[in-house]
């Protein structure tokens, strides 16, 4: 189980307030993955901090780096080092100084040693190094129990966050990440989390009754707890949802799609680096283990590595393949999935989709869904069947393919309408 503890300093312009993470777009940086600034072929924070103008321009609001602080917090002066793999603490002030000029929120991952709670000497320690990052302009915390860090919520998980709670006052903890797999624990409801998000959203299949079954889940069972849904078709734990419905063209049609469905619906959206470009998982060289390979962001060029490292190797397998998906050819491309994700999050703003109202369910043909967001009086349909099938009545706003003839929606494609 992992969260963030969300500071309310006023300090920096992305925490204006005791909820600045609402309504905002957050982005996982695989630090190491991202790119890498001093050709070690090694993402770290200065390549980061090179990147920060793209994250501004698709329409980033927050970024969630992983990868950062190199130990728990337990011991004494532990949690409060960066990797130095990644960089030093004066390279990541420099970045966080940057992206709140840019409006951006930066969220780190604090890993905490479960024997904290019953330790008053950890727990003095976890108090110690919430106030010595937010010092150097944190705005937030993804914390987590080791060991088990995705493991399931216990007592003990519960007694870190109410900790973390305390020790920054009146801040707020938010869960980032494919986490969250039961609101209602064997140790009480989830009252200490904010934000959450549900893992079945990220391993649903692309099935629409399926789908529909999961948003109203996570959408009551996180209204029950007092708490607002993060959305994230992804994350480290399962592949990327190109690859996750099929791969190849059907497999991006239908990550597409559900980008769409995504973004309309209530609440935080969540982004996994490179989803917003359609990439698929790489090819483990090994083949030894079934964990997702992210490979490297594909900046531009048109060899591997793709802008991501002058180092002659270093980095995970980056297919040629991927030429045609690097952020600069998508960025000149008004129908890539770089522009559908970007359009879909500026309209997710403009129609206040992220604002929690309710959402009302329409009737929809067979292997089809249809629900509209009610602050928004926007409507989003989805065809996961075989056949094309007649679009919902309005004004076209948002396709993730273009209609058949006669407005008629394909398979594997939804529609934003109004």
């Amino acid at each position: 189980m992992a969260a963030v503890h969300l500071t309310d300093s006023n300090r920096h312009p992305p925490a204006t307030s005791p909820g600045w993470w609402r309504n905002r777009i957050f982005y996982r940086v695989d630090t190491r993955a991202f790119n890498d600034s001093d050709a070690d072929g090694i993402g770290d924070l200065e390549g980061v901090r090179h990147r920060l103008g793209y994250l501004e321009l698709i329409g980033i609001e927050a970024v969630w780096l992983t990868g950062v602080i190199a130990s728990p917090v337990g011991r004494a002066g532990q949690g409060r080092d960066v990797d130095p793999l990644v960089g030093t603490v004066e390279a990541l002030e420099t970045l966080v100084a940057e992206a709140h000029e840019a409006g951006i929120g930066i969220v780190l991952d604090l890993a905490v040693d479960g024997s904290v709670p019953t330790d008053p000497r950890g727990v003095e320690e976890l108090g110690a190094t919430l106030r010595y990052w937010t010092t150097h302009g944190i705005d937030g915390f993804r914390v987590a129990s080791t060991p088990g860090i995705t493991g399931p919520v216990d007592e003990n998980t519960h007694a870190i966050l109410r900790l973390a709670r305390q020790c920054l006052g009146e801040s707020r903890i938010v869960p980032i990440g494919g986490l969250v797999q039961h609101w209602h624990t064997a140790s009480g409801p989830l009252v200490e989390l904010d934000l959450g998000v549900d893992d079945r959203f990220s391993t649903t299949p692309f099935e629409a009754l399926r789908i529909r079954q999961v948003i109203d889940t996570v959408l009551n069972d996180s209204g029950n707890v007092g708490s607002t849904p993060v959305w994230t078709l992804s994350n480290w734990d399962h592949p990327r949802p190109t690859t996750r419905f099929g791969g190849g063209a059907t497999g991006l049609a239908r990550a597409r799609a559900m980008a769409l469905v995504q973004f309309a619906l209530p609440g935080v959206a969540g982004v996994d680096n490179g989803t917003e470009l359609g990439l698929p998982e790489s090819e483990r060289p090994d083949r030894t283990s079934s964990h997702p390979v992210r490979g490297m962001i594909p900046w531009e060029g048109s060899e591997p590595p793709f802008g991501f490292s002058s180092a002659p190797a270093g980095w995970w397998p980056t297919p040629p393949s991927w030429a045609s998906s690097t952020v600069e050819t998508q960025l000149e491309d008004p129908d890539s999935t770089l522009s559908l994700h970007r359009n879909a999050m500026e309209l997710r703003r403009s129609y206040e989709l992220a604002t929690l109202a309710p959402i009302r369910w329409y009737g929809a043909p067979r292997g089809c869904l249809a629900f509209r967001h009610d602050r928004g009086k926007l409507t989003c349909a989805l065809n996961t069947s075989s056949t094309s099938v007649p679009a919902p009545p309005g004004e076209i706003v948002l396709c993730s393919s273009p209609l058949d003839t006669g407005d008629r929606l394909p398979p594997n494609t939804a529609v934003w309408l109004v």
